[in-house]
């Protein structure tokens, strides 16, 4: 049986232009990964495959500040122009979350303008820090507010933290680990200096169900955290199932920020099709949830913050 059609906000594209930014920098393995070979082609065969009728694509870690500031601004625009002509050749098919030249504010607003306006990209797509200078640092409060101005999709992604503790873990995967961490420490930060209520324009989707975050939020809401109102800026963001929601994310989120707040994501290209298929099917057969609100997961919910 053909899996439920549903919307990915949560998978990644790799333009020439990054390839060759990556092989500059003699980039190989950031995050203790590979760097994986992408294509369209292959990335719309593996969408059909698992029954996705569009994703949203987003540069992913390592992002863009590694790079020279001399030419970080030229290298972002590269790569959102390069990303909007795909979009524009598959508008039925595919989106694109576009990057900024992060920590340079300045170079990120004019970012902000360019891909709106001239590129119509559907959002962006922010690492949980850049050089060290994370989301929710007042360094980047006029970028937060460019993009409350035309209320801006948001999705966040993490990326290696910005220190790592010397002989810990040092031959894992970034990812497996530390990812989930960086997305914790970025949103509480994101909380204590109260992005979600000085920016209430911004939709912002947090990833991989919020990783280490949505697991704490019994912690989080304790002691000192009380004053944080935890659950209340949860209701305020969305979070996408990409990674491994079950057990545990999912029925957190489900009572915390509800179906409404929930999409999907598969996180292609570093699951493989079986991967992709597998986690799917883990969603549909859970019993957590109706065909109903399966739907509103997978597509409606989507829809409403993607505008198609």
């Amino acid at each position: 049986m053909r899996p439920a059609a549903r919307i990915d906000m949560h998978s990644h594209y790799f333009p020439d232009s990054y390839y060759r930014l990556l092989e500059r920098y003699d980039i190989t393995h950031p995050d203790n990964v590979f760097v994986p070979k992408w294509t369209l082609e292959d990335h719309l065969y593996r969408m059909e495959q698992t029954s996705i009728v569009y994703a949203a694509l987003s540069i992913t870690s390592p992002f863009f500040s590694f790079a020279d500031p001399s030419e970080l601004a030229q290298a972002v625009r590269d790569c959102n122009d390069e990303g909007a002509e795909m979009a524009s050749e598959h508008p039925d098919k595919i989106g694109i979350l576009a990057s900024l030249p992060l920590p340079d504010a300045e170079a990120s607003i004019a970012e902000i303008k360019h891909c709106a306006e001239d590129l119509k990209v559907k959002g962006f797509a922010l690492p949980t820090h850049a050089n060290g200078l994370y989301m929710g640092n007042p360094e980047l409060d006029p970028v937060m507010q460019a993009l409350d101005d035309i209320g801006a999709l948001v999705t966040l992604h993490p990326t290696s933290p910005s220190k790592v503790i010397d002989n810990v873990n040092e031959t894992l995967p970034i990812p497996l680990f530390e990812f989930y961490v960086d997305t914790a420490r970025a949103m509480l930060n994101m909380v204590y200096r109260k992005i979600f209520d000085r920016f209430p324009n911004i939709r912002f989707v947090m990833p991989h169900g919020g990783g280490a975050f949505t697991v704490m939020t019994e912690r989080l809401s304790s002691g000192a955290g009380r004053a944080l109102d935890i659950r209340g800026n949860m209701k305020k963001m969305y979070f996408d199932l990409a990674g491994s929601p079950l057990p545990l994310h999912l029925p957190v989120l489900l009572e915390t920020v509800g179906i409404d707040r929930l999409v999907y994501g598969v996180d292609f290209p570093y699951p493989s099709l079986q991967d992709g298929l597998e986690h799917g099917e883990k969603l549909d057969s859970c019993g957590l949830l109706t065909d109903g609100q399966r739907n509103t997961i997978y597509m409606d919910n989507a829809k409403k913050l993607l505008g198609i």
